[in-house]
């Protein structure tokens, strides 16, 4: 009876995740840069590495020429979306009035918005470069459209007859150290911004380019060249715009990967080296100048950003001298002169390692690299921790990737700090995690298992036991004494799981004619926890259940089984019914931030 019961569970999750497809598009929505890529299941069987990849964008009057567009917005004050990317930046800091400024909203830079949150609130605002505030999810749906739309045109441009709705699988990626709120916020703004929920698949992007990288020729093997021989532990640093996202694999016989240590990182992406820049630039000249410059004169805000982008993949290993960047000297040297009273040769003459000369600002290749150092820091700590970690002994790679990546200081610095491992930076390292997003969406089982990073469980309310239970939690129900929040485990965190894992709790209704149920989900980073309310442990959301409404079946009760699936990249809950053999109707809601 048991078998057959877990047989029917087994063919319901099965057929939940039916599908079929064409083609295969990744959305690689960055902190700094995003962009698109994608092949058809023909092309994908033919050559994993035949991947097709938007136009490339380029920015107004700069050297910058770029197959990713910055991750920014331009929207109405109605909300009505105006342009993306390179486009929207151009337009908004090419206006020459004032209020034609005013009349629209520009955000850049908004993705880290949802980093280190654990729940998100529906109504939660983000700023916009005049520091306004807007609806977030409406700015992230918006830009999933269009970076969507974008590559509807491409495909209609090459007379591609595709069913957008039917005939594509969408993967968007995401840091593999955001927390199941942050991943199910953005899934849902992609069905909002139209993408089919059943064709929509969340990858995680340090693993999309450990899937890419598996292709490329770094390595002889036995059956030609490879990235890794079987058995081969590396780690993969994922050196974004906002994030490093950090984890660690083994190749497995057959090709698949097995993950070894969870993910981990912080946000020492390339902009908090932009921050150290721009806030070297408030000590030197104040403020008040740096707020004017950023509220009144945006368009010399982001000149100054771009050069400094420029700026910084000047820097080498082993440089000497300086590092020179384009400034907008008339404005700079205005501010200055009306505000500091200072011209801005004088405002810069006794600081070290900076200098003005004409429309040029002269950088220390030293101070440089001061400006990384923060971030550089951070990164060698997360990449120790994991070394340092019994369960990741043998690594004998560091695969770095990313935008970020690109830099050779960063570069250099990382193989300082670990000279008995191979540092690989693999061609085109900040295109990794899309082409691998790609490839992922045509085969996600390469991944075999996962390292939970939380405990999950349920709140459950047994008898009352004073050797096992605090008094505090005691309370009667129905003249029995019962322990309050009492957490019932469900996985453990740092526990290997394989992909589809499934763990099945029981729930019965406990009235007649109930029509609905919920069931409450917590997690903890925590291995060992007891009650619902121990620090670190908090209500990730909960499933709701909508009950069989036939008259019989609520008279007498219902048996439903609620299976939790581990080890993909989202946590999956739904509720299945046995009279039925059906799932039942469920929606998870997580938890808002309050």
């Amino acid at each position: 009876m048991a078998e057959a019961r877990a047989q029917n569970v087994q063919e319901a999750v099965l057929d939940s995740e039916a599908e079929e497809y064409l083609f295969v598009v990744a959305l690689d929505f960055g902190t700094t840069f995003s962009g698109y890529a994608f092949s058809s299941r023909s092309e994908y069987n033919q050559d994993p590495l035949k991947i097709q990849l938007n136009q490339e964008w380029s920015a107004e009057g700069t050297q910058l020429l770029s197959q990713k567009t910055p991750t920014s917005i331009l929207i109405r004050q109605d909300g009505s979306f105006i342009a993306f990317g390179y486009e929207a930046e151009d337009m908004f800091y090419s206006a020459t009035e004032t209020e034609e400024r005013e009349n629209v909203m520009l955000f850049r830079r908004f993705k880290m918005e949802l980093h280190n949150k654990m729940g998100i609130h529906e109504g939660l605002l983000i700023e916009d470069v005049a520091g306004r505030r807007y609806p977030a999810k409406h700015i992230f749906t918006l830009f999933i459209k269009a970076l969507a739309d974008n590559f509807k045109a491409c495909i209609r441009e090459q007379k591609l007859a595709i069913n957008f709705r039917d005939d594509l699988k969408w993967v968007l990626t995401v840091p593999a150290i955001w927390s199941d709120a942050a991943k199910k916020y953005m899934r849902q703004c992609a069905i909002d911004a139209g993408i089919p929920d059943k064709m929509l698949k969340i990858a995680l992007e340090p693993e999309t380019a450990s899937i890419y990288a598996q292709y490329l020729p770094i390595e002889r093997n036995p059956d030609g060249f490879g990235m890794t021989k079987e058995g081969t532990r590396y780690m993969i640093v994922d050196i974004g715009g906002g994030t490093a996202d950090i984890t660690v694999h083994e190749k497995m016989i057959g090709g698949g990967l097995r993950e070894l240590h969870q993910a981990t990182g912080g946000a020492c992406g390339g902009t908090s080296v932009d921050k150290a820049f721009e806030n070297r630039l408030t000590e030197i000249m104040g403020e008040t100048v740096m707020n004017s410059v950023r509220e009144h004169n945006p368009e010399t805000y982001l000149d100054i950003l771009r050069e400094f982008e420029v700026a910084k993949r000047r820097l080498k290993p082993n440089g000497e001298g300086k590092i020179r960047m384009t400034i907008s000297y008339v404005v700079l040297n205005m501010l200055c002169e009306d505000i500091l009273n200072q011209s801005l040769e004088e405002v810069f003459k006794n600081v070290e390692g900076m200098e003005i000369k004409g429309d040029k600002l002269h950088i220390d290749v030293e101070v440089m690299k001061q400006f990384f150092e923060p971030s550089i820091k951070e990164l060698i700590m997360h990449i120790q921790n994991i070394l340092e970690n019994p369960h990741t002994d043998g690594i004998s790679i560091i695969l770095l990737v990313g935008g970020s990546s690109n830099s050779k200081h960063i570069q250099s610095e990382v193989q300082k700090a670990f000279e008995s491992i191979r540092l690989i930076v693999p061609p085109e390292a900040g295109l990794s995690v899309l082409k691998g997003a790609v490839i992922f969406g045509h085969c996600p089982t390469v991944i075999k298992s996962r390292i939970l990073r939380y405990t999950y469980g349920t709140s459950v309310s047994p008898k009352f036991d004073p050797t096992i239970h605090r008094e505090d939690k005691k309370t009667t129900i129905d003249d029995i004494d019962r322990c309050m929040d009492r957490f019932s485990p469900l996985v453990t965190a740092g526990t290997e799981i394989e992909i589809g894992h499934k763990e099945i709790g029981k729930f019965s209704t406990t009235s007649s004619f109930q029509d609905k149920a919920t069931v409450k989900i917590f997690c903890s980073p925590h291995q060992k926890v007891e009650y619902t309310d121990d620090e670190g442990c908090f209500q990730l959301g909960e499933l709701a259940i909508s009950l069989d409404k036939d008259i019989l079946k609520m008279l007498l009760g219902q048996d439903i089984d609620v299976i939790y699936v581990f080890g993909d990249t989202e946590l999956q809950v739904m509720a299945f019914d046995h009279k039925s053999g059906k799932l039942a109707s469920s929606t998870l809601k997580i938890r808002e931030e309050t």
